[in-house]
């Protein structure tokens, strides 16, 4: 039985059986893994910490199918102290994780940008500027990202001054008459965004906007749960 151990973080569970859990981890060097924990909703291992969210672990685990066992789990570090918005922060990065990476797909760097990105949001006086730099890094590191530096369409470098559209996955050209102003951002701030620049507010904004309207792309258009749960709070 080969057996492999990975740093891991918990992005997602849910009961299986009477007292076992589906769980869905963020592996260091292998990305998203599922596995069958079994026993993991016994009062013994919940009153250790064990499989907690948010928490750095050492998970051990064997299988060769899509749906691997656990074998053991260690708690590497305390949970990160999250409340209130931050708290809705790092669910929201979790589900994005979930609903977005390939099961047992490496991402180079993005597990170490999670843990920081964790670290950022219980403890930044702003964690808007860590939620929004992990999510720039999300979308390239899957690939979607765009060059914040030259109009598209024709070559020329993007200049303060000016307005541009965006266009999904492909990036920027200088503004039409006819346009959605959803997608017109001003020059400012796409070099701004390129350069991971929030020093201004506005481009803050600007870069919430561009983020949310590249992920809701990726995601299908569905709903995250996440997000509803922090609009009800």
């Amino acid at each position: 039985m080969s057996i492999e151990s990975h740093n891991a973080f918990i992005l997602h569970r849910r009961p299986y059986g009477e007292t076992s859990q589906l769980v869905y981890l963020f592996c260091e060097d292998v990305g998203k893994v599922s596995l069958v924990y079994k026993g993991g909703r016994s009062s013994t291992r919940m009153k250790r910490g064990m499989a907690q969210p948010f928490t750095l672990l050492q998970v051990s685990y064997f299988g060769r199918g899509s749906l691997k066992t656990v074998k053991s789990v260690e708690a590497k570090s305390q949970v990160v102290p999250l409340v209130g918005q931050r708290l809705f922060m790092a669910m929201y990065i979790n589900e994005l994780l979930y609903r977005l990476l390939q099961d047992e797909t490496a991402c180079d760097g993005l597990f170490e940008c999670y843990q920081k990105t964790l670290l950022h949001i219980a403890g930044d006086n702003d964690p808007q500027i860590a939620l929004r730099l992990f999510e720039l890094t999300l979308i390239e590191t899957l690939g979607y990202g765009v060059n914040f530096s030259e109009d598209i369409y024709s070559g020329e470098l993007i200049e303060d001054g000016y307005e541009y559209q965006y266009v999904q996955q492909e990036g920027f050209f200088a503004k039409q008459a006819i346009h959605k102003k959803h997608d017109v951002y001003s020059g400012a701030d796409i070099i701004a965004l390129g350069r991971r620049d929030f020093s201004d507010a506005n481009v803050l904004k600007s870069a919430k906007r561009f983020c949310r309207q590249a992920l809701a792309h990726l995601l299908g258009g569905k709903p995250l749960h996440s997000r509803t749960l922090f609009a009800a709070k």
